[in-house]
C-alpha cells in the first residue's frame, strides 16, 4: 500500500511538472512582446540625421509606422506626419527609422523647423489590434544657415546741381609743334602763301636755263664717249684682221 501510494505521488508530481513545464515553454518570452522607442527619449535634443532606435516585435507582428508632430506631447489636434510607413520588418535594439531634420521644402522653407516635437511608434498585429508607444518633448535644434547675399549692381549716384565748386582738373597738353623756316624770297619774287591758297608763284628763268644747259653739256660728253668707243672697236677689228691675213711667197 505505501509503495502504491508513493507510485501515485510521484506519478502525480511529474505530471504537474510536465504541464508546468509545457506551459512555460509554449508562453513566448517578453522579447518577443515589445514595442518601445530607446532614442531619442522624452526631452532630447537633436539636430541633423537623427536615427530613431528601438524594438518593435510580436509573435502576430504585421507591420510598424512612425509619426511625428509639432508640440510637446499629443493632443487631438495634432497634426501628424509620416516618417516611415508598413515596415514588415521586426526590429530589435536597431534603427527603426532615420529623420532628417535639415531637409528642405521645394519653397526652399526647412520640412523641421526647429522646435519642440512629439514621436509615436505603432504596431500592427494580425489580428487587427494596435500598440502604441510615445516620446514627448523632442527639441530640434539646428543651426541657421545664413543665406549668401546676392550681389546687387551699384547704381551711380547722380549729383545734384548745389553750391559745391567743381574741382579742377589738371590736363596735359601735347607739346606744340615748331613752325619750319619759311623760305626767304630772292629779290624782284613774291612771297607765296604755304597753304597754297591764292599767291601768285613766279619761275626763276635763270635757274632754269642754266639747268638746260648743264643737261646739255652732259648729253654732249656722253654722245662723244659713245663716239670714241665705236671708233676703238673698229680700229680694234681692222687691226685683228690684218694681222690675220696670210702672206704668199712671191714667184721666182
Amino acid at each position: 500500500m505505501r509503495r502504491q501510494r508513493l507510485s501515485l505521488l510521484l506519478g502525480t508530481f511529474l505530471t504537474v511538472f510536465l504541464l508546468a513545464g509545457g506551459r512555460l515553454m509554449a508562453a513566448p518570452p517578453p522579447q518577443d512582446n515589445v514595442v518601445i522607442i530607446t532614442f531619442p527619449n522624452s526631452g532630447a535634443t537633436v539636430s541633423g540625421v537623427v536615427q530613431i532606435l528601438g524594438t518593435v516585435t510580436h509573435p502576430n507582428f504585421d507591420r510598424y509606422s512612425i509619426y511625428y508632430a509639432p508640440g510637446p506631447a499629443a493632443t487631438a489636434t495634432s497634426q501628424w506626419q509620416p516618417l516611415v510607413l508598413d515596415v514588415r520588418d521586426q526590429v530589435v535594439n536597431g534603427v527603426l527609422a532615420q529623420w532628417d531634420t535639415t531637409a528642405i521644402a521645394e519653397d526652399s522653407l526647412p520640412i523641421v523647423p526647429n522646435g519642440v516635437y512629439h514621436m509615436v511608434l505603432i504596431r500592427y498585429r494580425q489580428d487587427g489590434a494596435t500598440d502604441s508607444f510615445f516620446v514627448n518633448n523632442i527639441t530640434v535644434l539646428n543651426e541657421a544657415v545664413t543665406p549668401t547675399p546676392t550681389p546687387t549692381e551699384e547704381v551711380a549716384e547722380i549729383p545734384t546741381s548745389g553750391a559745391e565748386t567743381p574741382t579742377a582738373v589738371p590736363v596735359e597738353m601735347p607739346p606744340t609743334a615748331t613752325p619750319r623756316p619759311s623760305p626767304t624770297p630772292r629779290p624782284g619774287e613774291t612771297p607765296t602763301s604755304p597753304s597754297g591758297g591764292g599767291g601768285t608763284i613766279r619761275l626763276d628763268t635763270s635757274q632754269i636755263g642754266g639747268a638746260f644747259m648743264r643737261g646739255a653739256r652732259i648729253t654732249l660728253i656722253l654722245f662723244a664717249v659713245w663716239g670714241l668707243y665705236l671708233l676703238a672697236k673698229a680700229g680694234f677689228r681692222y687691226y685683228l684682221r690684218t694681222r690675220r691675213r696670210p702672206r704668199w711667197p712671191q714667184q721666182g
